[in-house]
């Protein structure tokens, strides 16, 4: 029902761009439009009613007019979106008048044209419209009574209650011998238990204490030369360009290459397998440091194959308690500090009877509590809306059923959103923009007046982590997830639910059947897809010609699809569009520029010019992501897209001038002024952005100058980022001048500022700033300490930068509202924390030089910093002997262990290998 309602809203507000005299049409065919806008009104009424009957309330005949309405309302949009598209499509300007007139006539007579075709075809929707409409009434919707729907957001995501320590004292035991073998830990249980949880808190306790860390997903059909290629980036720390095409012998071979002399720890999540493992394990090397491995799984079989063999390193997951099923129930449904309701006991012991001690039941139970009242009848209803209580050998049923229960719990504007997630693959770390902007351009977001649709699209994804339905990964420091995984359980239903409503379509392997119902939205999901030479073009296709493809309004290839790419033409209306899995050899992706409807391109891998060049013709185009392609410039075409709104690129590549024309972009990521000097004189033309990605920025006077002056006219930027070598000024500016007042987000983690700027003093919402400088002083911190908003500073100071020998944070500069404080010097520098400062102040990370601390002292002021929750210190070891590190640690400790509020300590060490011998 919520998928046809969802459909249907976007219908009408198109419908109401119609009747705007930007389209003069004939009066006769307005009024056709206004008869359409008043039926689908009309029947969206009908739809909110029956969608609030519970859902199986909801008998199949109503079930069946809403798949019948949301195909028709498709239908007519696709309708409405190509009449938009033909009148909206300007004439190229041409230098020679005469032709350029000639030119504008035939665009009028042609335009006349379409005018007149939307008529006739309006006719042809009517007549559908009245049969749908007819049905309606046949179809008795009165009398149907709903209780409101009190809803609120769970503002918290605590961790999933684990045993920790258990599992970490495994890992680490026999830590200090001479000869320290490689361990391997096998974590064994059934879906939803937490076994990745587990295995990622563990991860996350003990990884500073190796050199290379690693945590991969595994799968149940697992592309392994991908898993290699994670491997091999996570260990190493680098980016190697098309390594998904290398074999697997030089994959397997550079990691065991960077492993040798590394002590390393990596975790392989959600082995299926016996063969996935035996296969994973080549990469693996004996170095004797005492490298730990980390497998999950499902499959008692593979944990034992898996592990060492020593005791106890089968690590078997039982369900929880009933007292830790409550806990964790409860911190999920009641805030910090709130009573505990006593009538609901009762009832929440049912919940937890039902759950069966498994953390993703009581998590998804959680999520539907805390959208509710706290009252007995309410927590009653959803209690008995589940259905009667099932047997202890029937826990996955009984899960699928809380699922679903989560799923139609769901507002109706989240659940288009939700379904989308199935056109990406099991185990997919999906990013949140992409999410952001598929889903803007699908039109599954609706306009509120004052809101941009790109954040409440955000909100949106906010909500569906908050349900506990997406898993969070990534975290910023803001706390907003960078990416999302969802728990192949949910997947399984979300997939299920797809199918059965015709909202997407997955194709696994080479070859596509032609489903009975159209297609709206298609995943080419691709694992071993190869063209045969030898093969007709006909049995090379991933879509053979006998699958209609023309309703389809999404397009996402993963895995190897991209190695035979489907003709574009076949897809007359497509509005997303994402390509990212082309192999080494060039590509080229044919008639990408007929795609008028396009609103979402994302490409990757090594492009043809000739393909960048079409992008000129995808007037429509709101969303550009090129960051993973392999491309050196833009083509000068680009400027033409005055509809898009997002453009990312990688940081290398040359944008042409001109891009002032692009005057609706509000992310652009990264402009290389380096290569594109010419584009910061029109960089300030651009006054809708709201995202700005630097990189390259000149260390002359005079680029910095430019930047800073184009600037200041970006009054609705809110987040700033720079990526580069060298060290530039940004001090080049009068006094008086001033940056973007809205600005909340400054980050520079590789680029060097000669100082902090001064301009930041006039920065009243500034919240997160990272920043590298060259030289630091007691002004600089006072200057931050004095931003009302500041809430994250991480503050690095070049490694042949200067500062004072001793910075005190002190009542000048109280960083009132600072939660989380990076300082990175290895130098003598060392910070002083008085009383009364950073009141706030939860995380705090230290550097230091155990050969530059002269004295060997300790005195911080750390007990002044009350609300300590997590300390951190990076120890470097440069020309230290081994007895100086352990000292140092050692005083540390003791520093942290009288800390008033016992802040979790965690230390690392840095060049290590560069430590002085006894």
């Amino acid at each position: 029902m919520e998928l046809a309602a969802a459909a249907l809203g976007s219908l009408l507000r198109k419908l109401g761009s119609l009747l705007t005299n930007e389209y003069r049409l004939q009066k006769a065919v307005r009024g056709e439009i206004r008869f359409l806008q008043a039926e689908m009104e009309s029947m969206q009424a009908a739809l909110e009613c029956v969608s609030k009957l519970p859902a199986d309330k909801i008998d199949g005949i109503h079930k069946i007019w809403a798949r019948d309405l949301k195909e028709l309302v498709y239908d007519i949009e696709d309708n409405v979106d190509a009449f938009m598209v033909r009148i909206d499509t300007p004439v190229d300007g041409k230098t020679h008048s005469f032709r350029r007139y000639f030119d504008r006539i035939i665009d009028l007579l042609t335009k006349a044209k379409h005018r007149h075709q939307i008529s006739n075809e309006i006719q042809e929707i009517k007549n559908r419209i009245q049969e749908v409409s007819g049905r309606r009434e046949r179809y008795k919707f009165e009398n149907i009574v709903v209780h409101p729907d009190n809803k609120k957001m769970d503002p918290r995501l605590p961790s999933l209650y684990v045993d920790v320590k258990k599992l970490v004292a495994l890992l680490m035991r026999g830590e200090g011998g001479k000869k320290q073998q490689l361990l391997v830990v096998s974590i064994v249980g059934v879906g939803g238990l937490g076994e990745t949880s587990l295995a990622h808190l563990v991860y996350q306790r003990i990884r500073r204490q190796f050199q290379s860390q690693a945590f991969v997903s595994v799968s149940l059909k697992p592309e392994i030369n991908k898993i290699f290629s994670s491997i091999l980036r996570q260990v190493s720390g680098m980016e190697y360009p098309n390594d998904e095409a290398w074999d697997q012998t030089e994959l397997i071979a550079k990691i065991r290459q960077i492993l040798e002399k590394n002590r390393y720890i990596i975790v392989f999540d959600d082995i299926w397998s016996d063969s996935a493992w035996i296969q994973i394990k080549c990469a693996l090397i004996e170095n004797n440091l005492g490298s730990k491995v980390i497998v999950t799984t499902r499959n008692v079989d593979v944990a034992k194959i898996s592990c060492s063999p020593i005791d106890a390193t089968l690590y078997e997951l039982d369900p929880l308690s009933y007292e830790d099923s409550k806990r964790l129930l409860y911190s999920r449904v009641y805030n910090e500090g709130e009573e505990i309701h006593p009538e609901l006991e009762e009832v929440s012991r049912n919940f937890l009877k039902k759950c069966g001690g498994v953390p993703l039941a009581i998590i998804t139970i959680a999520g539907l509590l805390a959208s509710r009242h706290k009252a007995k009848y309410e927590w009653y209803s959803v209690y008995k809306s589940m259905g009667s209580g099932l047997e202890k050998d029937k826990t996955m049923e009984n899960m699928r059923e809380i699922l679903h229960l989560s799923y139609c719990d769901l507002p109706s504007y989240l659940k288009p959103c939700l379904l989308y997630l199935s056109m990406f693959p099991e185990d997919h770390m999906i990013p949140r923009y992409d999410l952001v902007l598929t889903w803007v351009a699908e039109g599954f977001v609706d306009e509120k007046q004052g809101s941009n649709l790109y954040d409440i699209a955000k909100w949106y994804f906010n909500e569906l982590v908050n349900r506990s339905i997406i898993q969070p990964v990534n975290k910023d420091e803001n706390g907003n997830a960078k990416y999302c995984r969802v728990h192949d359980m949910i997947l399984d239903l979300i997939i299920s639910l797809s199918v059965q409503e015709n909202f997407v379509t997955i194709s696994e392997g080479s070859h596509l059947i032609a489903p009975a119902r159209k297609i709206r939205r298609l995943s080419l999901q691709g694992t071993k897809v190869y063209c045969n030479k030898e093969a007709t073009t006909e049995e090379q296709a991933i879509l053979p010609s006998t699958v209609n493809v023309s309703q389809v309004r999404s397009l996402i290839a993963s895995g190897d699809t991209c190695k035979c790419p489907p003709p574009l033409s076949r897809f007359a209306i497509l509005r997303v569009l994402s390509l990212t899995c082309f192999p080494g050899k060039r590509n080229h992706v044919k008639d990408l520029g007929s795609l008028l409807h396009l609103r979402y391109l994302k490409l990757g891998g090594k492009l043809e010019v000739e393909l960048l060049k079409e992008l000129g013709n995808l007037q429509h185009l709101k969303a550009l992501d090129l960051f993973s392609a392999d491309i050196e410039e833009l083509p000068a075409s680009i400027i033409r897209l005055r509809q898009l709104e997002c453009l990312i690129i990688p940081r290398t590549v040359k944008v042409p001038n001109g891009i002032e024309n692009l005057m609706s972009l509000e992310l652009l990521r990264w402009l290389n002024v380096e290569k594109s000097l010419g584009t910061l004189v029109g960089l300030g033309n651009l006054i809708k952005l709201q995202g700005l990605g630097i990189s390259g920025l000149h260390s002359s006077e005079s680029c910095a100058e430019t930047f800073l002056q184009g600037l200041s006219n970006l009054g609705n930027l809110r987040r700033l980022s720079f990526r580069g070598h060298g060290i530039c000024s940004l001090n080049c500016m009068p006094d008086q001048w001033q940056g973007p007042s809205h600005l909340q987000r400054f980050c520079s983690n590789d680029l060097t500022f000669c100082q902090v700027p001064r301009w930041f003093s006039s920065l009243s919402e500034l919240s997160n700033v990272s920043i590298r400088v060259n030289l630091l002083r007691q002004g600089d911190l006072e200057l931050l300490g004095a931003l009302p908003v500041l809430c994250f500073l991480k503050l690095q100071v070049d490694p042949n930068g200067t500062t004072d020998k001793q910075l005190v944070v002190g009542a000048n500069q109280p960083f009132r509202c600072l939660t989380e404080f990076e300082f990175y010097h290895y130098s003598r520098c060392w910070l002083v924390f008085a009383q009364g400062v950073m009141p706030k102040l939860q995380r705090l990370e230290l550097s230091f030089g155990v050969r530059k601390r002269e004295d060997g002292g300790f005195d911080t002021g750390l007990e002044n910093l009350l609300s300590l929750k997590h300390v951190a210190f990076k120890v470097d070891c440069t020309g230290a002997r081994i007895r100086e590190v352990q000292d140092a640690e050692t005083k540390i400790r003791n520093v942290v262990g009288i800390h008033p509020s016992h802040p979790v300590l965690t230390l690392s060490r840095k060049h290590e290998n560069l430590k002085r011998k006894e």
